[in-house]
């Protein structure tokens, strides 16, 4: 059970790191984020998603 919740808890940040550094970099995975996860990653901190808005030239705000 232990190991459960820490694979999912690796997947969780795993998937934040990638909207932070990789996406604004990736015009699709920016778009993917931007268009459905930013929604929902906007509730934990506004600042997940600022460099994907960046990279977007502050579109999608």
């Amino acid at each position: 059970m232990r190991n459960l919740l820490l694979l999912l808890i690796l997947i969780a940040a795993g998937f934040v790191l990638v909207a932070m550094y990789v996406a604004p970099s990736q015009p699709q995975l920016r778009a993917w984020y931007r268009d459905n996860a930013c929604v929902h990653l906007d509730k934990v901190s506004p600042q997940i998603c600022a460099p994907i808005r960046q990279a977007d030239g502050g579109q999608g705000a």
